[in-house]
């Protein structure tokens, strides 16, 4: 199990399997890098995978302070040092995009050969010019997340973790889970159902303090601006059933990042790697191995025109094989959409 400490002082976990180009999966808030445990198996055949646990996550220590999206930018630049690593490619999840993005701000692009982006926005909060961030926590609207909608979400963060934590694993799996009263259903049928109760105990495990820390570290950017200074190829994807951002989303970053396609997937929510890990496996791989083309870009974007989206589905990859716990209602509520 690989350490290494930082120059502030923090001892950091990572994982490396397998040989090849250099790929690191950068996972997500409250989460870790055995939120990949899909991934690594697959992209280890044909890369060397490297996977940190982000500081103050999973096994990776933190300190009091430091807590901050150009810190995370900064550890994984002396990982990669470390590891006389030259040129990589970068898989982000939800905050792990945002760490790509400060990486690139910090950094630029010039040792970066891919990117993939799972699920995330540029830009949390809504603005005058911006509504495709977070949905609003008392209007329920999508991209209406504000200053108000934010401290009540922390003040929950923070008084409850426990119910909090729970909150957070099902927020990650499809919206259709909830009725009107924003009720979870975890007796439906959905994708990923058998990773619920593995989930909750994960989301569990997080300090509330530290992922407070981050949180407001997050909502506080705004990386719109640097869309178009990302050069190389990138992957954006979404599940059409996210909770967190509408699909205007994606089309907007395809729009300004240059060299830039979009694949929705069908019946998965925020974590769709982890519902659907042989699909975005496959498509990740392909990707990764042969990019795409010009034309093929215009070919999606032409298709994602108008009512109906391209979403991906198995058949559209080459050689793919044709009780939880109960929260209050002002618990279950507390992110509404």
């Amino acid at each position: 199990m690989p350490f290494f400490t930082t120059d502030d002082g923090v001892r950091l976990h990572y994982q490396i399997h397998g040989a090849g180009k250099p790929v690191v999966l950068i996972h997500g808030l409250t989460a870790s890098s055995l939120f990949f445990r899909k991934q690594i198996p697959e992209l280890s055949r044909h890369f060397q995978v490297i996977v940190p646990d982000l500081r103050g996550h999973g096994e990776s220590e933190t300190r009091n302070d430091h807590l901050t999206l150009s810190r995370l930018a900064h550890d994984l630049k002396q990982l990669l040092a470390l590891l006389n690593i030259f040129q990589v490619s970068l898989i982000g999840w939800s905050m792990g995009a945002h760490v790509i993005f400060e990486y690139i701000k910090n950094y630029s692009c010039k040792t970066i050969d891919k990117i993939v982006i799972i699920d995330m926005t540029p830009k949390l909060m809504k603005a005058d010019d911006w509504s495709c961030g977070l949905p609003g926590v008392f209007s329920r609207k999508p991209g209406d997340f504000g200053h108000e909608d934010n401290l009540y979400l922390l003040s929950v963060m923070l008084n409850d973790w426990e119910a909090y934590s729970q909150v957070v694993a099902q927020r990650i799996l499809n919206k259709s889970l909830y009725n009107e009263k924003m009720e979870f259903n975890a007796d439906a049928v959905f994708k990923g159902k058998e990773d619920l109760p593995w989930l909750y105990e994960e989301t569990r495990k997080n300090n509330a303090s530290v992922i407070a820390a981050f949180w407001i570290a997050m909502v506080m950017q705004d990386y719109r601006p640097l869309l178009k200074d990302i050069t190389v190829p990138c992957l954006l994807t979404y599940g059409t059933e996210s909770n967190y951002y509408p699909p205007e989303n994606c089309d907007y970053m395809q729009k300004q990042i240059p060299d830039a396609r979009v694949i929705p997937f069908e019946g998965c929510g925020h974590a769709l790697h982890i519902q659907d890990p042989e699909l975005f496996n496959n498509a990740v791989m392909n990707f990764l191995l042969s990019g795409f083309s010009a034309g093929q870009r215009q070919k999606d974007a032409a298709q994602s025109k108008g009512n109906g989206k391209n979403f991906y589905r198995h058949s559209d990859i080459e050689g793919y094989p044709a009780q939880q716990p109960q929260q209050t209602q002002a618990h279950q509520s507390f992110f509404n959409q």
